[in-house]
């Protein structure tokens, strides 16, 4: 400990790397030895991996990328498809330790890379392959270099800039908030505006779309097909209005910020606007642009139609680094002795021990199923179990081919069979055209419904299954324990003559009330 001691008074930026490749280095070894398998997402994104594009159906191409590059080194098991992801967040935390440094001092870079790394959601995001994973590092180097750019506007600065914001897009289509966050800081900060309306900012832009450019003329090739799912994954055409949903919008985040870190973070904004230190002012509303933006909009998603627990994870970057300078600053209201920062530092204690029980868990899903707390594992277990029990019926019934309903569940079998002699894996479609990419790769080809196994797992649509076939003949279940309350249990079928009904407006009405036979 001395020894570390000394370290940070020497060279705080060498013994904050040394601490986070440490972390870095724990989560590489959980990603090796836990035994839980890789989800659907994860093994979607394998699959592109198997043959680079520069786009996908439902993703910008960074993290097929990334899977192909470790993937090609260590081969396509679960971990190495896993490895980059602890890697790509130790990177994350670094830059957010650099932002720190730079815009307050190395104490508030450590405590931002603390924060960063013991956050619930990093925790779990360290653990899988995301596009969180690989957009957050480019998330933090965008944000600063565009702290540096804002200093300086010196050239290098900001085509970096640029260019980490060109990697964020290929990341994930959220990184548009990057620009939204530029902007903002330059209508709060005079400085930041100076930068931007320099010859430097115009190639920032440059820097950026030179970058991201691969991916724009994709998507203009593909008739914007990752814009029009990210437009359908919005789901505003069936938007509605609930205000309650606030309250679920802010039990997601803190399920990925943290409890207290959020509680403080959502408080503390009042309090920045009315202290008179000009000079941290001016810095925590810089942060606060790169903050509110997907904060505001998924809520206001949420209140509209529906939001996933890491969509406004973009938020917490820069979060980190604000919270980090209350805690090195003891912040709280001039009018008040309560102070901020040890509540903010109880945050973190607690993120670190639900921290250490998820790693616990992952680690052994036995002690987690004892306890009743694997209900969230399902999506990462079961699925060699799964693909053995349906190849085992389809060699009994001598099928041409397998058919399941549903995406997740193609994907997943599509992974845990790669080494199998398995028959054709198919996907029903639901609708006129593929909605997915597994509707896409997965489409009936001519003669796979000679002798068609069918695998359902929603109830709702054997009726029109069925109906798309001339024969069907039920061959009961396959039922594949997920933990103690849960199972993958799959409706079986035998059909043959493959004939779709048209899907007009009113098709999937005239099913409604039917029955599954």
């Amino acid at each position: 400990m001395n020894a570390l001691s000394n370290l940070w008074r020497r060279n705080p930026t060498l013994c904050a790397a040394l601490v986070i490749a440490a972390f870095v280095l724990v989560r590489v070894i959980v990603v090796i030895a836990t035994p839980m398998e890789i989800g659907p997402d994860e093994s979607q994104y394998w699959r592109w991996s198997r043959t680079l594009d520069f786009g996908y159906y439902s993703k910008p191409p960074l993290i097929a990328w990334i899977i192909a590059a470790s993937t090609a080194v260590f081969g396509d098991g679960e971990w190495a498809i896993r490895l980059p992801s602890p890697i790509l967040h130790g990177i994350a935390a670094m830059f957010l330790f650099l932002l720190g440094k730079q815009a307050f001092n190395p104490r508030v870079g450590a405590w931002a890379a603390a924060l960063y790394m013991l956050m619930p959601g990093i925790t779990l995001s360290s653990t899988i392959m995301s596009t969180d994973a690989v957009l957050l590092p480019a998330w933090a180097g965008a944000v600063y270099f565009l702290w540096r750019f804002r200093d300086s506007a010196k050239m290098g600065d900001a085509i970096l800039a640029g260019a980490m914001i060109g990697l964020a897009m290929l990341g994930k289509y959220a990184a548009l908030y990057l620009w939204g966050g530029a902007a903002l800081a330059a209508l709060l900060d005079k400085d930041m505006r100076k930068a931007m309306l320099s010859p430097a900012g115009a190639a920032l832009v440059a820097a950026s779309l030179v970058v991201w450019g691969p991916n724009i003329w994709w998507n203009f090739a593909h008739d914007f097909a990752t814009v029009s799912h990210t437009a359908d994954n919005a789901n505003l055409g069936e938007a509605g209005f609930n205000p309650l949903h606030v309250f679920t919008y802010l039990g997601d985040q803190s399920a990925v910020f943290g409890p207290i870190s959020l509680l403080l973070l959502l408080a503390g904004f009042a309090l920045i606007l009315g202290r008179k230190d000009k000079w941290t002012t001016t810095r925590e509303l810089w942060l606060l642009a790169f903050i509110a933006p997907p904060l505001l909009v998924i809520m206001g998603q949420e209140i509209l139609s529906r939001a996933h627990a890491n969509w406004a994870a973009t938020a917490y970057p820069a979060a980190c680094v604000l919270l980090a300078s209350w805690i090195d600053r003891g912040f709280g209201s001039e009018t008040s002795r309560v102070k901020v920062s040890p509540f903010l530092k109880a945050g973190v204690v607690l993120n670190a021990v639900v921290g250490i029980a998820f790693t616990v868990f992952w680690l052994s899903p036995a002690l987690a199923d004892s306890l009743r707390v694997s209900s969230g594992m399902k999506g990462v277990r079961g699925w060699e179990e799964t693909v053995a029990g349906l190849d085992a019926k389809a060699r009994e019934i001598g099928a041409t081919a397998i058919m399941v309903d549903d995406r997740e569940l193609w994907h997943g079998l599509d992974y845990y069979s790669r080494n199998m002699q398995i028959v054709p894996l198919r996907t029903w479609l639901h609708d006129s055209h593929p909605r997915s990419h597994a509707e896409e790769a997965g489409m009936l080809q001519p003669g796979d419904d000679t002798r068609l196994l069918i695998a359902s797992i929603a109830p709702a649509d054997r009726p029109m299954i069925r109906a798309d076939f001339a024969s069907t003949e039920p061959l009961g279940y396959l039922s594949v324990p997920l933990g103690p309350t849960r199972e993958r249990k799959l409706k079986l079928y035998v059909a043959s003559g493959y004939k779709p009904a048209p899907r007009t407006p009113g098709y999937e009405k005239q099913f409604e009330g039917k029955p599954e036979e």
